[in-house]
């Protein structure tokens, strides 16, 4: 699957137009494979987040082909959606590629779990009923894509800081550059042990079912 051939492409200059010439002050969040962005695609639009892709990253192209195969095959209420992408050419002739997301005003969840001040150091936490509530997004989005999607899909990277919350502190699973689809003729060990992948501290140290894979968040 390519960006061409989705109707959801979008130019360049759209997305460098809707963060402000990608301005230090629309930086929201970096990671290994690039950047994001708080942005407007349309006057009078709602906020978007731009991941821009850092592609001089080695596996960066692969996790942007990947995260966006991945997530236009995918439709749930606990997961983050797509909104548009881009993969073009910069004023410089350099390769660009980007993921454009719904914006997720209550940041992630490794900002609520660890006690961080917000801008305004006001400090942030999560009673019972939060965290009970967010457990259950989560397992409701993994269940989906181990178990009803067309092609299941193992996240493969799940950990705090990719689980994003709305304005009502509903919690969307994001960031599948890492995401492995699983083959009708493969077992879940054949796949992970062709290589396994995932952040320092969230890879089980040996083959587990998916759901120890997936739940070394807690």
């Amino acid at each position: 699957s390519t960006v061409e051939d989705w109707e959801l492409g979008i130019s360049f200059e759209k997305v460098f137009s809707s963060t402000n010439g990608f301005s230090a002050d629309n930086l929201i969040g970096s990671g290994s494979f690039g950047s994001v962005y708080e942005g407007v695609l349309d006057e009078d639009g709602p906020i978007v987040a731009v991941k821009i892709l850092n592609l001089q990253q080695k596996g960066a192209s692969k996790s942007f082909m990947d995260e966006l195969r991945a997530l236009r095959s995918i439709r749930h209420r606990n997961l983050l959606k797509i909104l548009a992408a881009c993969s073009s050419i910069d004023p410089q002739g350099k390769d660009f590629k980007c993921l454009v997301f719904e914006f997720m005003s209550k940041g992630n969840l490794d900002q609520w779990l660890h006690q961080r001040c917000d801008d305004q150091c006001q400090p942030r936490s999560l009673d019972i009923v939060q965290r009970l509530n967010i457990a259950v997004d989560i397992a409701s989005a993994l269940d989906y894509l181990h178990n009803y999607c067309q092609k299941p899909i193992v996240h493969c990277d799940l950990k705090p800081s990719n689980i994003l919350l709305d304005e009502n502190m509903t919690a969307h699973v994001g960031d599948f550059g890492l995401a492995t689809f699983l083959l009708e003729d493969s077992t879940l060990s054949q796949t992970i042990s062709a290589g396994l992948k995932g952040s320092i501290g969230y890879i089980p140290p040996g083959i587990f079912s998916i759901n120890s894979l997936e739940n070394l968040w807690l």
